[in-house]
């Protein structure tokens, strides 16, 4: 059963089957009883962005609910976390769920060397309104970026896909982690250069930034490169 905290937002969605304790239960209305629960079931694949192979070992668990006009946090039961198999597969149940509910926030803890994201689920076959989403009952790709890591004095690709993460509030735009290793306090200068994106590219120091920048200066820290695209990405002292 899902434990229901307090006020949050969110932003991120995955396809689902909705069945009712005894039967089939269509996609809530607004006129739903507030006091009836219904069981909420979905699955899918973990896959490495880059790659395309499975990722084992991803934690999938519930983060928020959005029901009876409200967006709240929520966490998952113990019972109702899962973990991908070696193929990369989940399968989730959710018990008693709210009938009226619109979207549950999801979260997908990777191992080391994998970035945590997040996701929307929707009880609706149309498209969903905020990227990265998935709301058909089909078992869908859910991709998953490794980990970048750059050092002083290195160039690396990066390469930021589309509707894996997003930065800014409300989902603004593409991006993509990179974690900067440096010793504390040292400063350190990255440059992007783009190399096959329409769109501009540069960094941000946070999920939240409005604001991106072709060069910021991190102290052993992340950055985010933003916008879908390739680029090179240069760190100096």
């Amino acid at each position: 059963m899902l434990r229901h905290l307090g006020l949050i937002a969110v932003c991120a969605c995955v396809g689902v089957s909705i069945r009712c304790d005894s039967s089939p239960t269509p996609s809530p209305s607004p006129s739903a009883d507030l006091n009836t629960t219904v069981t909420v079931e979905f699955g899918g694949r973990v896959v490495n962005a880059e790659t395309g192979d499975p990722v084992a070992n991803v934690r999938v668990s519930v983060t928020a609910l959005a029901s009876g006009g409200r967006l709240r946090e929520a966490q998952s039961t113990a019972e109702e976390i899962r973990t991908t198999g070696g193929d990369g597969t989940f399968a989730l149940r959710l018990n008693d769920v709210p009938s009226d509910w619109k979207s549950l926030g999801l979260e997908f803890t990777g191992p080391a060397g994998y970035d945590t994201r997040g996701g929307r689920l929707e009880p609706t076959a149309a498209p969903c309104r905020i990227a990265p989403c998935w709301a058909t009952a089909d078992r869908p790709e859910i991709r998953m970026y490794p980990t970048l890591v750059i050092r002083p004095g290195e160039s690396i690709e990066v390469r930021v896909e589309p509707s894996v993460n997003l930065c800014a509030f409300g989902g603004g735009f593409d991006c993509r982690r990179v974690l900067v290793e440096a010793s504390p306090g040292t400063p350190v200068e990255l440059e992007v250069v783009r190399q096959d994106s329409k769109w501009p590219m540069g960094l941000v120091e946070s999920i939240w930034d409005e604001e991106p920048v072709l060069r910021r200066v991190v102290a052993g820290g992340v950055a985010y490169v933003y916008n879908a695209g390739t680029a090179t990405l240069t760190a100096r002292r």
